[in-house]
């Protein structure tokens, strides 16, 4: 391939994919000035988009509330009574299946940072809290973000409540927590 089409080549992916000329050079000029073997295996440029269905299997049931009701749930071992949030299918202590048990939505804070920065599409504002919170009735942590006016307001101890989002998809950004009052 001369010069001439190996610009046509870039120019044709480039715009075809998005793919940076630059990188199509680096990547392929090899092949495109004929210094692969013809026998060697030819790679060309694609693009792959994926569309798929995700699934929540035995912690559905959590997600649906958030989005439906409103309402967060954790899961109860009727053997040991621990009680997980963010729920689990079957018991960590003793492998028991769980019993699905509706909490209040309260909390505390056990431990959070405040966070500066972020490449988070869901915090819109910055600086904000990255918490660990253990809501009322539960043994486990629950790590969370929060977004309030004041960070230096929140602290080790502070006790917060869940509020969800008007707009809710069926995922654990539904909901997020905020100071009690």
């Amino acid at each position: 391939m001369d010069k001439q089409q190996r610009e046509a080549w870039y120019l044709y992916h480039q715009q075809k994919y998005g793919i940076p000329v630059e990188y199509l050079r680096r990547e392929y000029e090899r092949e495109l000035a004929g210094q692969n073997p013809m026998d060697a295996p030819l790679e060309i440029p694609d693009k792959m988009e994926v569309f798929y269905k995700y699934s929540y299997g035995q912690q559905s049931r959590f997600f649906r509330e958030l989005r439906e009701n409103q309402a967060v749930y954790g899961a109860k071992c009727p053997q040991c009574s621990k009680v997980y949030c963010p729920p689990r299918a079957h018991c960590s202590q003793c492998y028991k299946p769980t019993e699905w048990v509706k909490l209040k939505g309260t909390g505390i804070i056990k431990a959070c940072t405040v966070q500066h920065y972020t490449t988070s599409a869901f915090i819109k504002k910055v600086p904000f809290i990255c918490a660990y919170v253990q809501l009322d009735g539960t043994d486990f942590l629950l790590m969370t973000n929060m977004e309030v006016e004041d960070v230096s307001k929140i602290g080790v101890g502070t006790r917060v409540k869940a509020a969800f989002r008007e707009n809710r998809h069926g995922t654990i950004t539904d909901f997020y927590f905020k100071p009690l009052e």
